[in-house]
């Protein structure tokens, strides 16, 4: 029997036939699984301050294999809005009071670290990433200022009546708004920006004012005596004065010519700080003297120039000798 069947299967083989088997559809024989991989989320996990944001790398073109196919421009306008929120700019030291305020370290998102990741993005997939930064220093550090008054550069004084109690309110306000005020290295102080507008509203009384070459009654009248004696100080100093007019009328708190006028929207008093380290203004308006002096570091490097002494009688702010018709209005 055995023999048989051996000889039955013999001729089926030579006459091209075998056993019949089912065929399976090619996509069943792949693993199950193989679809899931393909839809399976690569996320991106971004982490700082308690937050965390994610972004699906396949959505932006990743195929899980080759980092080239990722869109850079797409995961650039996702990171953007990232970058933005924890950015935190430098704060240099200051003054407040009188009070040493010390500097505040700033950061940036380190973008070129990031895009270092993607070149090997596998590495960096699946888990919370904290985002890296770079560290922003200030211009003006709490250091810059613990020394900053071991040099006198230049001081002036001028004379007021504090009989004249709107005027003399209104050279105390102006006068602590320049006080203790930080010019650091290469910046530009104006006075207009520093005191801000002169309202009613901020605290300026009616005084006598210059308008059109007369005197009459305007909100702020007084800081003019402020900006000029400022303008003495840092000019003593040796500073770079940028910007200054002189009044329509000559004013008698200050030598002729040695004035400058500022009005809130019209002139401003502005000078530069040229030197190799920043710059102090200390200001204060007491018993009928108005001081401002300038002082920095020890290794600080100026050229001190001359200015005329001012008067040592109590200015009249009512009455002035008239100058050239075609100057500039400003407050006395």
């Amino acid at each position: 029997m055995i023999r048989v069947l051996a000889s039955f299967f013999c001729i089926l083989s030579l006459l091209g036939c075998h056993p019949v088997q089912q065929e399976q559809p090619a996509e069943r024989l792949l693993p199950i699984s193989h679809h899931r991989e393909v839809d399976r989320p690569i996320p991106f996990i971004l982490r700082a301050d308690g937050k965390e944001w994610v972004l699906d790398l396949r959505r932006i073109g990743f195929d899980g294999i080759d980092p080239t196919t990722l869109d850079r421009d797409a995961f650039d306008r996702w990171l953007q809005p990232i970058e933005r929120e924890l950015y935190r700019p430098p704060r240099s030291a200051h003054f407040r009071n009188r009070v040493l305020i010390p500097h505040q370290i700033g950061r940036k998102v380190d973008r070129q670290a990031i895009e270092g990741w993607l070149d090997v993005i596998h590495d960096y997939t699946g888990r919370p990433l904290e985002v890296p930064f770079i560290p922003l220093k200030p211009s003006i550090t709490t250091s810059d200022l613990k020394g900053i008054r071991q040099r006198l550069l230049g001081t002036y004084s001028t004379r007021f009546n504090p009989g004249n109690v709107n005027r003399t309110h209104n050279i105390l306000l102006s006068t602590k708004a320049i006080d203790h005020v930080v010019v650091g290295v290469g910046e530009v102080f104006s006075f207009n920006k520093t005191v801000g507008p002169r309202t009613r509203k901020r605290g300026y009384r009616p005084a006598p004012v210059i308008v059109r070459g007369e005197y009459s009654e305007g909100i702020g009248g007084g800081i003019c005596q402020t900006s000029s004696t400022l303008f003495n100080s840092v000019d003593q100093a040796g500073l770079r004065i940028i910007q200054r007019v002189s009044h329509s009328r000559e004013v008698t708190y200050v030598p002729p010519g040695r004035d400058a006028t500022v009005s809130w929207g019209g002139p401003d008093f502005q000078f530069q700080n040229q030197l190799n380290r920043p710059i102090l203004l200390v200001a204060s308006a007491r018993n009928g003297w108005l001081t401002v002096s300038v002082y920095s570091s020890a290794d600080v490097q100026h050229r001190k120039r001359p200015v005329p002494k001012p008067p040592r009688e109590e200015p009249d702010t009512q009455r002035a000798r008239p100058l050239e018709p075609n100057a500039r209005p400003g407050h006395p």
